[in-house]
């Protein structure tokens, strides 16, 4: 992390979009300066009267622009045909031909220009929130393939010139030194090329160029080191060269989530963004230890929780590599769904897993408790629609440091013995949805037990094929912590 500010700024000199006929500049490859939308998509508002000579309609031509950005890239225009001026910073993107660029004039040779609103973000380059095209009216426009120019055809081709802002409304700058659209000048080019696509898939899948890991309700160890993606690297442009650790969160209700990153050599920074990278809530500990921490209530989705630093420590103490632990946890109203269905034989199945842990009777549940907590644990299977009915057994798992340990019919855990078979809560007939109690009243401190973190699966087997086993991808998790 760096930091800075920037305040929303639309301006001349962000008149990107100019399109000229005259020498070209000299650029890099689908030239990028990290400048993009927080979502690759965005809505296009356009709706110009008229058609060319050629007898096509600027709007049939432009929806055909961006219909082909749309299917050779990642990123995804909504077209919304309706006009919007595209000189009113309203942050919607709309197109208009006129005489002038929102109030400044346009150069002699320029065809027409994209204007970009931007927004300060916490992480990387500032993101576009507005992107409008102005289109030169006193320019003979027509609508056609090929060459320019091309004999029997007046005019500067259409298509092709929207084709050019929009990659500028994407996010894309001039290119010089391969083919493409994205060139400072107009050519016979009248498609997307390669360069222009692989630079908009390039700025938009800055999550190819990190590991993206797994969070897990409970405590889980890791570390920023000069092996892991940096900022720059995930945002795709800027120049904070801070590392970074990125967790997919998943979330089915809505739910209170607390983090905490915790270190003793580390300056912590957490973050959380949702799935189009909007960043949702931060804390970077700008004084205090080492350690960071946020509370966010969430509504179901997907999320990315990110362990950052500093490019510099702002603590000096703290240092910018070295070990953390992330404690997640969570609050939630009822029992949360346990993820998606898995079976050890690989079996297609409706199975569905429910579960929590409270210690106030129900009104909440969560996965971080005191010793001294009365704890309930409850599971709810539903049992697959083909198998109620039918004999079966009822499975309870807790995975402690390594060690599986199954629960017997007395609510024992007894550790797994792969020569003694597997031990069973219940041999019954199922039915259509089965509760079962893990535990209730359990005591951690009354056990002896200060600082534990358990994650408890449940499952269940058919007698006729007992080799056969359905359970759950995401545990029940238990962290007791004094």
């Amino acid at each position: 992390m760096t930091v800075s500010s920037l305040p929303n700024s639309r301006d001349s000199a962000l008149l990107l979009g100019l399109l000229l006929l005259l020498s070209p500049m000299a650029t890099n490859a689908f030239e990028i300066e990290g400048n993009k939308w927080s979502g690759a998509s965005t809505e296009f508002y356009f709706d110009m009267s008229g058609m060319s000579l050629t007898g096509i309609s600027w709007n049939a031509a432009f929806a055909d622009a961006l219909q082909e950005w749309n299917d050779k890239t990642v990123f995804e225009f909504i077209p919304v045909n309706e006009f919007l001026d595209p000189c009113a910073s309203d942050l919607l993107n709309g197109i208009k031909f006129a005489g002038d660029a929102c109030g400044t004039a346009f150069g002699d040779s320029t065809l027409a220009v994209t204007l970009r609103l931007y927004r300060t973000e916490i992480l990387g380059p500032p993101s576009i929130v507005e992107a409008d095209i102005v289109v030169n009216e006193d320019v003979q426009f027509n609508i056609f393939d090929g060459n320019i120019p091309q004999f029997g055809i007046p005019g500067i081709d259409f298509r092709r010139v929207a084709l050019h802002e929009l990659g500028h409304v994407i996010g894309l700058d001039h290119e010089n030194l391969e083919p493409a659209i994205m060139a400072p000048t107009i050519s016979s080019l009248d498609r997307l090329q390669a360069d222009d696509i692989d630079g908009a898939n390039a700025l938009y899948s800055g999550l190819d160029n990190c590991e993206i890991k797994s969070i897990a309700f409970g405590g889980q160890a890791d570390a920023l080191e000069a092996s892991d993606c940096t900022v720059a690297e995930l945002t795709v442009g800027g120049d904070d060269t801070s590392f970074i650790d990125v967790y997919r969160l998943s979330l089915d209700s809505l739910t209170t989530v607390d983090l905490q990153m915790s270190s003793s050599s580390l300056d912590s920074v957490l973050l959380l963004a949702n799935s189009n990278f909007d960043y949702v809530n931060f804390d970077n500990k700008l004084s205090g230890s080492c350690d960071s921490a946020l509370s966010t209530l969430l509504p179901a989705g997907e999320y990315y929780v990110l362990a950052n630093t500093y490019v510099e420590p702002v603590r000096e103490d703290c240092g910018n590599t070295g070990s953390y632990e992330l404690l997640a946890s969570f609050s939630s109203g009822a029992l949360q769904p346990l993820g998606s269905t898995l079976s050890a034989l690989g079996s297609g199945t409706e199975a569905l897993f429910r579960g929590g842990i409270t210690a106030n009777g129900g009104v909440s549940y969560g996965n971080l408790f005191s010793p001294e907590d009365s704890l309930e644990i409850l599971a709810e299977v539903q049992v697959d629609p083909a198998h109620v009915g039918q004999a079966g057994s009822l499975i309870v798992a807790a995975l402690v440091d390594g060690e599986i340990l199954l629960q017997n019919a007395s609510g024992q855990f007894l550790p797994y013995d792969p020569l003694a078979g597997i031990e069973t809560v219940a041999d019954k007939t199922l039915q259509a949805s089965e509760m079962l109690t893990i535990a209730n009243d359990l005591v951690p401190a009354e056990l002896g037990i200060e600082n534990i973190s358990v994650d408890f699966l449940v499952g269940y087997a058919l007698q006729q094929d007992p080799g056969e086993l359905y359970y759950h991808a995401s545990p029940i998790n238990l962290t007791v912590r004094p």
